[in-house]
């Protein structure tokens, strides 16, 4: 027998079966993966082609925003969202986030199945956990007085730290990947190949200053459209205690927010500004959220569950200030979490 919560859960499913919700859409994929890979190469191409004229920075925005479409089509295939095969999707997940990020897809899916599983709990989800932020008011973690420094200008040198968010990652995911050689074989090929193909070769045709420029540069602007993307999901919504007590929908959904974007860019979010919806869903194709959006929110309507929908400028808005305030807080032991 069910309990409450999984009843609640098995009653949305429910719903949504009616619909093409659960029907996984390849051909979406397909065209992602055909038209951000032919912008790809011909960025890539275009680096050198047209090193010595302006249109090299458009061939270096080019090379960016595909590697980020690149980096979505890996977070669905880790979740196992693009097809039936385990092999399909791991390839997929590695060809995005080992060869053209750079870092270990191994260790990305690993601690994002923890935020995922724990939501915003503040004690294992590991995206709560941030050094160079205070995301919730019962973190009096030890730092060092240079950090909390950082800790107390939060809000407005979040975006300082985010141009360095992707290189952070890559030296944590190595990290991984040499303590964990079993489970990371693919990356001790893929992640040299990256470093052949976008830094090496770069080098021997462009020399290394333009190069390092361009590698560089990169990172740092895909580091700060990923972080606006990201941030805005579920900072400055609820954080939780361990024992919280929650069902799984609950949790899920009254600690997400999604954004209320024109379907035009969806592609640029990844889908996943319908972030209720996909932590509800995981596994579920990312372009069927915004049909399901409007059926799982009369859901939670109707039992009472904060369903929280924001324009981008107001998400962004909520996330500055949720940081002013926690910046407030840093050396305060002993206060009381959001739903403590």
């Amino acid at each position: 027998m069910l309990n409450p919560g999984q009843q609640l859960y098995r009653d949305l499913r429910d719903r949504l079966e009616a619909t093409d919700f659960f029907k996984r859409n390849t051909a979406d994929y397909v065209r992602k993966i055909t038209t951000y890979g032919l912008l790809h190469i011909l960025s890539y191409i275009g680096l050198y082609a047209c090193a010595d004229t302006p249109w090299r920075w458009a061939a270096l925005i080019g090379l960016t925003l595909s590697g980020i479409q690149f980096y979505y089509v890996s977070h669905d295939a880790g979740h196992y969202a693009i097809s039936d095969s385990k092999n399909v999707n791991l390839r997929l997940g590695h060809i995005g986030h080992t060869f053209i990020a750079g870092a270990s897809f191994r260790f990305w899916q690993y601690k994002h199945d923890l935020h995922h599983r724990y939501c915003n709990d503040e004690t294992r989800d590991p995206d709560m956990n941030a050094f160079f932020l205070k995301l919730y008011e019962s973190d009096t973690r030890e730092r060092p007085a240079w950090v909390n420094w950082v800790i107390r200008n939060q809000a407005v040198l979040l975006w300082v730290l985010v141009l360095f968010h992707n290189f952070e990652f890559q030296r944590m995911s190595w990290v991984y990947t040499h303590q964990n050689p079993v489970r990371c074989r693919a990356e001790r090929v893929l992640i040299p190949l990256h470093v052949l193909t976008y830094l090496v070769v770069p080098i021997a045709i462009l020399g290394w200053q333009m190069a390092l420029t361009n590698y560089i540069l990169s990172g740092m602007i895909s580091g700060v459209i990923l972080a606006k993307l990201f941030a805005i999901n579920h900072i400055g919504m609820p954080s939780i205690p361990s024992d919280h007590g929650l069902s799984f929908l609950e949790q899920q959904v009254i600690t997400s927010r999604n954004v209320v974007v024109p379907a035009l860019f969806d592609d640029y979010f990844g889908g996943l500004h319908y972030q209720i919806e996909h932590h509800l869903f995981p596994w579920v194709s990312i372009d069927r959220y915004r049909a399901a959006s409007p059926i799982v929110k009369a859901f939670c309507q109707e039992h009472g569950i904060a369903y929280v929908e924001e324009n981008f400028g107001l998400a962004l808005l909520n996330v500055e200030r949720h940081l002013a305030v926690m910046s407030k807080t840093e050396n305060v032991p002993g206060t009381a979490s959001s739903l403590g």
